[in-house]
């Protein structure tokens, strides 16, 4: 899909800041709704029969993980946005169904990486190499995604224990009630890690727009590969989470938990398709490729990087004997009672508990990494393609 200048024919791209097509020539504006595309141009372009409701475009494959991407632009791609191998060929002139609705970027490619640039940058553990990292790779997607119209309603039992004095109960509540969630949205391509897309969430779908394909020029836009029927149980299942957590949180005590549960998720009308935008950041590191995700609407990051966890634990580990030391030292002359002997456990306690805090903040940092590396991606992208 080509936009040219009508002042100079040169190319135009849609511009963030500027919310307009912009003439990368000249400086000539023109507003998305105004913009009166040439289909002859589109056509020597991208020589499809036209039909309705249908976008045109170039497929690229990637070699690697078999990774498909939509390119609406005149740009080659030379590198996968998921794996970040640079081993991307043009396959073939495609044509998918146009989404109803779409959210512009806010965020510029250069808000983007200054984003992660401070992020980075307040990571105590994180190694210098990382923190002045160059980027490889900096592509705007549009992901596609479904937005359906959830109504819930459920009777529940619940129970949760309470304690009084050195006594613990168990106590049952019933619950029950009616939600509607207009705009449940849920990931419509099986290429993107669903982990990854729901931690770009949330996306303000009231800010959403009539779909044109001039919002498209100059960024990328992935396949939606994913049946509405297949969505339509996904936003069930969310919608589900979502008010059995308000349940949950509802009930006063700790270890809660559904003992009993009666509910009706109803979606009602074809499920809205739409395009939500994001940024795809991959760098080296090692010669290994990690690559960051920003919410383009928002500025929300997802990913995470190596870290220096040896200095992390030894820190964790000192720190914890400090304070211990700090509690007790000051009772060591006169520690003659069962109470004294109980602060020291006390302050042992804690020690264990910052121990296992911080073994704890290891392994979620490293699953956070794993969703950023060339591996993890490439067998997910696997897993999909045959099915499984």
């Amino acid at each position: 899909m080509i936009r040219t200048c009508k002042n100079c024919a040169g190319k135009l791209a849609y511009d963030i800041a500027q919310k307009a097509l912009v003439c990368e020539h000249c400086g000539s504006t023109y507003s998305v709704e105004d913009y009166d595309s040439d289909p002859e141009t589109e056509a020597s372009e991208l020589p499809l029969i036209k039909t309705e409701g249908m976008v045109n475009c170039k497929i690229f494959s990637c070699s690697a993980c078999g990774a498909e991407i939509s390119v609406t632009d005149t740009e080659a791609s030379t590198f996968c946005i998921y794996c970040g191998n640079p081993t991307i060929i043009f396959s073939r002139v495609g044509k998918f169904k146009k989404p109803d609705k779409i959210i512009p970027f806010k965020i510029t490619k250069e808000e983007a990486l200054e984003l992660v640039r401070k992020r980075l940058n307040k990571g105590i553990f994180i190694p210098k190499a990382i923190k002045d990292f160059e980027p490889e790779l900096l592509r705007g997607i549009y992901i596609p995604y479904y937005i359906s119209n959830v109504e819930y309603d459920s009777s529940m039992i619940l129970s949760s224990v309470q304690k009084s004095g050195k006594h613990s109960h168990t106590y049952y509540h019933k619950r029950s009630g009616y939600i509607t969630l207009p705009w449940v949205t849920t990931d419509a391509s099986s290429t993107l890690n669903d982990s990854t897309s729901q931690r770009l969430e949330p996306y303000v779908v009231k800010e959403c727009v009539s779909f044109d394909e001039d919002y498209l020029v100059g960024f990328y836009s992935d396949i939606s590969d994913v049946k509405s029927k297949d969505a339509t149980r996904l936003a069930q299942r969310r919608a589900r989470e979502v008010y059995n957590e308000e349940m949950l949180n509802s009930i006063p005590g700790s270890s809660k938990k559904i003992v009993k549960e009666r509910y009706r998720a109803e979606v009602y009308e074809q499920p809205t398709t739409a395009f939500f935008p994001a940024w795809f950041l991959t760098f080296r590191y090692q010669d290994k490729p990690y690559t960051i995700t920003i919410n383009g609407q928002t500025g929300k990051l997802v990913g995470g990087v190596p870290w220096n966890k040896t200095l992390f634990t030894i820190l964790t580990v000192i720190l914890s004997i400090i304070f211990t030391t700090a509690i007790t030292l000051p009772f060591a002359p006169v520690l003659t009672n069962t109470d004294d002997i109980r602060l020291i456990l006390m302050a042992v306690v804690f020690s264990a508990i910052s121990i296992t805090a911080g073994i704890n903040k290891i392994k979620k940092v490293l699953k956070s990494i794993a969703r950023t590396t060339e591996s993890s991606l490439t067998s997910f992208v696997g897993k999909r393609q045959k099915g499984e």
